[in-house]
C-alpha cells in the first residue's frame, strides 16, 4: 500500500466542442501543499474512445504570477490524467486558470477542456514577495522550449506526407501494372450525390440505391438510369474483362459527413477516384482549412486500405454565374499536388456539353453521367493519366504499344513491310502496321491540347472493300465546340458537335492511293469525328467487313480549319457549285488537274493569279508549270461579259515567231 497521500482537485473533463466554459473545480490549495496537491480528471469523448496509449498529456497553468506546462500521468485503464504541481508552481497564489492537452505521435494536439483553480496563500508564506524570479518558466526558456517543439512538429508533418507520397506512388504504379497485365483490378468511386447519380427529375429515373453505406445508412434519393461508375464500368471492360467498379457515393455529403458513412469497412480496391467538394462549397459551413483537413482524412484512410487515389475536381454547374465551385476546384489541385496524386479537371472534361446533360441545375442526366464515365475511362486506358499521349495539330499515334498505349482487341497482328509508309521502328527498312482482320478493333486514348482536332486513320485496304467502324468515347454522346463559326458559317450552330461514330467505306478514299484513306486527302464532310475541347478523349478503330483486312498505320491529327478550310487553297481554291470556281484576290497552286471551266486539260501542275484593277476589273493568269504555256483572262463586271481567255507567246516562241519572220523576209 503506497503511503502517498494527496489533496486531490477535479473533474471529470468531455472532450467535445460543446460546454467550452471553463469548469470551476470548486476547491483550493494551500501554499504549503507541497508535493500533495494533485489535479485528477477523469476523461469522457461521446460516442468513440480516445485511444489513451497513443498520446500523451500536458497541463498548461497560467496566472498573474505564473507560466508553466508540465508532463501529466495517464491511466489508460481508467482514463484518467493526474498531475501533482510542482513546488515552484504552488508557490503562486490566486486564481489558476489551466487547460489540459492531448499530443499524438502523429503531432496531432487535441485541447480537451479549460478549467480553473485557487492555491490560498498560507500564514507562513504571507510574507512571499512576488518577482521575476519566481516565475516557473521565463518567456526566453518558452520561446526556445516551443521552438524546438515546433521543428520537430514540422518534421514529423514533412515525415508523414512523405510517407503516404511513397504510399500513393507505389499504390497507383501497381494498380496500373494489373490493369495492363490483364489481371482484376477494383475501381472505388468514392464522392457525394454526383457519384451516387442523383437524379429526382428525369422519367427515366430509378428508385433510390437498396444497398447501404458501410455504417448501415440507407440511401433515400432517386438517381438516374445510368450512373457514372456504371458507364466507367462498361467502357472498361471493352478493353479489360477484369475490371470492375463500386459506387461509394452518398447525397448530400460533404468531406466532413462523408468519412463515417463508410468508415469500418475497407473495400479493398486498387484506385480510388475521389470527387468532393461541391456541397461544401454550396453550404460552406466548413471554413477552408477544415474542408482540407477533411479531405486529407479521407485520402489517407484510402491509401492505408491499400488503395492509390485519383482526385476529381467537382464538375462545373449548368449555371454559368456560380464561381464558388471553382474555389473548392483549385483547393483540390492543390491537395493533389501534396499526395503527388494525378488529378482530373471535371471542369474541362465536362466542358461543352448541352442542357439536356443535366437533370437540374448541379446534377446530371443519365446522359451526362454516361458521357462523364465513358471520359474517365480514357484515363485508364492508352499510356493512362500518369504518361498521357498528349496531342496537337499535325501529330499522329502509330500502332506500338510501347509507345502510343495503343490496345488491340478481337482478331489483330503487328505487320511489317518495306512497303509499309511508317518508321522502321521495329525491323530494319520495314514499316510497321497493324492488321485488322474481320472485327479486330483498336483503342487509342490521348489528351487534346487544343479544341477542334479532326481525327481519322491512315489506313490502307488493299484491293478488298473497306468498312472501317471509328467511334468517340465508347459511342457517348458528344460535346458542342466552342464556335461554330471556326466551320466558316455565318449561320450560328452549324456542325457544332462531332459525330460519336462513323463508318467509313470504299468510296471514302482519296487519290493518293486507290485503297488509301489519310486526313490530308478526301474528307467527306458528313463523317467528321474530332475532340471539339481540349481534354481525354477514346477513339475505337474496329473493322466491320467480314471478309477483307485493313492495314491501319497510324491515327492523325490535324486542324479542322486548317484541312477543311486553309487545305482548300491547295484542292478546291475555293468555292465549288456546280461547274462554277469562285476565286477571291491572292495568288494559288493547284495540285490536281481536275480544276472546272479553265482552258487547260492535262494532269499538270499550274499556278494561277489574280490582279485586281479599277472598276473591280479581274484579270486572270494561268501558267502550266510543265509546259510554260500561259493563258490570260480578262472579265469586265460593269459589263457581265464572259471571260476572254488569250494565250501568252512564251520567250522560246517568240523566238521561234521571229525566226519563221527572219525567214520569210530572207525568202522574199
Amino acid at each position: 500500500m503506497s503511503d502517498e497521500v494527496f489533496k486531490d482537485l477535479g473533474t471529470t473533463l468531455e472532450v467535445s466542442t460543446s460546454n467550452r466554459a471553463s469548469l470551476d473545480l470548486k476547491g483550493a490549495f494551500s501554499t504549503q501543499d507541497i508535493k500533495t496537491a494533485r489535479l485528477v480528471f477523469p476523461l469522457t469523448k461521446p460516442k468513440s474512445e480516445l485511444q489513451l496509449d497513443k498520446v500523451e498529456a500536458y497541463l498548461y497553468l497560467v496566472s498573474t504570477t505564473l507560466k508553466s506546462e508540465s508532463k501529466a500521468v495517464i491511466d489508460v485503464d481508467s482514463a484518467t490524467v493526474t498531475y501533482v504541481l510542482a513546488d515552484e508552481e504552488i508557490k503562486h497564489s490566486g486564481k489558476i486558470f489551466g487547460e489540459l492537452y492531448l499530443r499524438y505521435a502523429d503531432g496531432r494536439v487535441l485541447s480537451a477542456h479549460k478549467f480553473h483553480f485557487k492555491i490560498d496563500r498560507a500564514l507562513i508564506d504571507q510574507n512571499v514577495e512576488v518577482s521575476a524570479s519566481v516565475y516557473n518558466v521565463s518567456i526566453e526558456d518558452l520561446m526556445e522550449k516551443y521552438s524546438s517543439k515546433f521543428d520537430l512538429l514540422e518534421a514529423e508533418l514533412y515525415r508523414q506526407l512523405a510517407k503516404y507520397r511513397s504510399l500513393q506512388q507505389e499504390l497507383i504504379s501497381r494498380g496500373f501494372e494489373k490493369l495492363k497485365a490483364g489481371q482484376a483490378v477494383k475501381i472505388l468511386c468514392y464522392g457525394d450525390s454526383l457519384t451516387y447519380g442523383y437524379d429526382i427529375y428525369s422519367a427515366d429515373r430509378r428508385p433510390a440505391d437498396q444497398v447501404p453505406t458501410s455504417n448501415g445508412t440507407k440511401h433515400v434519393r432517386e438517381r438516374a438510369s445510368t450512373t457514372y461508375p456504371e458507364a466507367l464500368q462498361l467502357a472498361l471492360q471493352e478493353v479489360y474483362a477484369g475490371v470492375t467498379v463500386q459506387n461509394w457515393g452518398y447525397s448530400g455529403d460533404t468531406v466532413i459527413t462523408s468519412y463515417p458513412h463508410w468508415d469500418g469497412i475497407n473495400p479493398n480496391a486498387d484506385i480510388t477516384l475521389l470527387m468532393l467538394g461541391h456541397n461544401d462549397s454550396k453550404d460552406a459551413k466548413e471554413s477552408m482549412s477544415a474542408f482540407l483537413a477533411g479531405y486529407r482524412k479521407i485520402a489517407e484512410r484510402a491509401l492505408a486500405w491499400g488503395s492509390a487515389i485519383i482526385f476529381l475536381t467537382p464538375p462545373r454547374q449548368k449555371s454559368a454565374t456560380d464561381f464558388t465551385v471553382d474555389v473548392y476546384s483549385q483547393a483540390v489541385m492543390q491537395l493533389a499536388k501534396e499526395y503527388q496524386a494525378p488529378v482530373v479537371d471535371m471542369s474541362e472534361l465536362t466542358a461543352g456539353i448541352a442542357a439536356d446533360f443535366y437533370s437540374d441545375s448541379v446534377h446530371f442526366s443519365a446522359k451526362g453521367y454516361n458521357f462523364i464515365g465513358k471520359k474517365l475511362a480514357s484515363i485508364f486506358l492508352g499510356k493512362t493519366l500518369l504518361n498521357s499521349n498528349v496531342v496537337g495539330a499535325n501529330d499522329a499515334l502509330n500502332v506500338i504499344k510501347e509507345i502510343s498505349g495503343v490496345q488491340y482487341k478481337g482478331n489483330c497482328t503487328l505487320g511489317f513491310s518495306a512497303y509499309y509508309p511508317t518508321e522502321d521502328n521495329s525491323e530494319v527498312g520495314k514499316g510497321t502496321a497493324l492488321v485488322l482482320n474481320p472485327q479486330g478493333r483498336a483503342y487509342f486514348s490521348f489528351c487534346a491540347d487544343e479544341n477542334n482536332l479532326l481525327i481519322l486513320p491512315t489506313v490502307f485496304a488493299g484491293s478488298g472493300t473497306l468498312q472501317l467502324k471509328v467511334s468517340m468515347d465508347f459511342e457517348a454522346e458528344t460535346a458542342n465546340n466552342n464556335n461554330s463559326y471556326v466551320f466558316n458559317t455565318t449561320s450560328p450552330r452549324v456542325m457544332n458537335k462531332s459525330l460519336k461514330s462513323t463508318v467509313y467505306t470504299t468510296s471514302d478514299l482519296n487519290w493518293y492511293s486507290a485503297r488509301g484513306l489519310h486526313i490530308d486527302g478526301k474528307i467527306n464532310a458528313s463523317k467528321l469525328i474530332y475532340a471539339a475541347r481540349k481534354g481525354y478523349y477514346t477513339i475505337c478503330i474496329e473493322n466491320l467487313d467480314p471478309t477483307y483486312s485493313v492495314n491501319l498505320f497510324s491515327l492523325e491529327f490535324r486542324s479542322i480549319s486548317d484541312v477543311l478550310f486553309r487545305g482548300n487553297y491547295l484542292y478546291t481554291l475555293g468555292t465549288l457549285s456546280t461547274d462554277i470556281l469562285l476565286l477571291s484576290a491572292g495568288n494559288y497552286e493547284f495540285y490536281s488537274s481536275g480544276a472546272i471551266n479553265m482552258p487547260f486539260v492535262n494532269a499538270a501542275l499550274v499556278s494561277l493569279e489574280i490582279y485586281v484593277g479599277g472598276s473591280n476589273r479581274k484579270t486572270f493568269k494561268v501558267k502550266n508549270l510543265v509546259t510554260n504555256a500561259t493563258w490570260e483572262g480578262a472579265y469586265n463586271p460593269a459589263a457581265s461579259s464572259d471571260i476572254v481567255w488569250d494565250r501568252l507567246v512564251t520567250a522560246k516562241e517568240l523566238e521561234a515567231f521571229q525566226a519563221r519572220l527572219d525567214n520569210l523576209e530572207g525568202a522574199d
